[in-house]
């Protein structure tokens, strides 16, 4: 039955695809006596943007009074946006990756020395896919497919390994009801899949994604209730903001356990060539722990868009 249901919700946003060919619209004459086929301009159904953060920074300290380490770090950061609309259909498809990386001269020899070396400081794949069907107004009848995972291994306390390159992967798949204005959306779903893929076999992987009783698994599927909301808008000149909203209850689950995701990246233009950044997230999932989970990141980037 769950099988089914995943191949379900699969086929149900892959199937939405199929309505995401561009092309033009030919129209015929209204004259009867005319036998010439007026072409209208072609019709632009398909929305691309694509934006790409580089960050790079140093900070070297010899014999400084107040202390502290000399390290160099760098990152990238990027974020596609591919939508469709077609009449009644809609495809709105988001693609975000980010990785940064971090060397700290910890033992004060030297920023490259070898008894150095680089920790991760970001790492996250996120894919999105929403079909909607215009049903009344703004509402749509809608099938979502979202994945989540990360490029590199991570570790807790710098010691233990606890994920690899997608090990942990969470796949979420939903139909449900689209509420959807200009800047905003809200998705509700009470049918939804969220399945959780560990190839990785590592124990201390294992351990840290199923539990110390089903850490042998290579795959956990849940059956729940979800809710998507997504805000982007130029606030103010040259100050664009993108939130995110998540939440998912597990059926089988205390609904005090519900999982939650939310996220708030701000783009400040400072001229042509640079752009500064805010990005908070804070998360809750007591699968993995009873804290609240937090990440923050500010900076300043070269922008590049295409």
């Amino acid at each position: 039955m769950k099988k089914n249901l995943i191949t379900l919700m699969f086929a149900l946003c892959t199937f939405s695809i199929s309505f995401a060919n561009p092309g033009e619209i030919i129209s015929q004459d209204a004259d009867a006596d005319s036998d010439t086929a007026a072409v209208t301009p072609p019709v632009k159904h398909w929305t691309v943007k694509n934006d790409m953060i580089l960050t790079f920074e140093q900070t070297q300290i010899s014999n400084w009074a107040a202390g502290g380490y000399s390290n160099f770090s760098f990152g990238g950061l990027f974020k596609g946006f591919y939508n469709y609309k077609n009449g009644k259909h809609k495809v709105d498809n988001t693609a975000e990756a980010s990785y940064a990386r971090t060397r700290q001269d910890q033992n004060g020899e030297g920023i490259w020395d070898s008894g150095n070396r680089w920790i991760k400081s970001e790492d996250k794949i996120e894919l999105n896919s929403i079909y909607g069907y215009q049903a009344v107004g703004n509402w749509n009848y809608s099938g979502l497919l979202n994945m989540k995972s990360q490029f590199d291994n991570g570790y807790d306390k710098d010691t233990v390994l606890i994920s690899a390159g997608l090990s942990p992967a969470v796949l979420t798949s939903s139909v449900g009801m689209e509420y959807k204005i200009p800047h905003f959306s809200a998705l509700f779903s009470v049918i939804t899949g969220k399945t959780t893929y560990c190839l990785d076999k590592r124990e201390t992987i294992r351990r840290g994604v199923f539990g110390a009783d089903d850490w042998d698994r290579t795959w956990k599927f849940s059956l729940g209730s979800y809710i998507k909301l997504f805000y982007q808008k130029d606030v103010w000149t040259n100050v664009n903001v993108l939130a995110k909203l998540d939440f998912f209850w597990d059926y089988e689950k205390p609904i005090a356990d519900t999982d939650i995701n939310g996220e708030v990246f701000v783009s400040m233009k400072i001229n042509k060539y640079l752009n500064a950044f805010v990005s908070i997230q804070a998360a809750i999932d007591k699968d993995f722990s009873t804290k609240i989970q937090y990440k923050e990141r500010f900076g300043i980037s070269i922008p590049i868009n295409f």
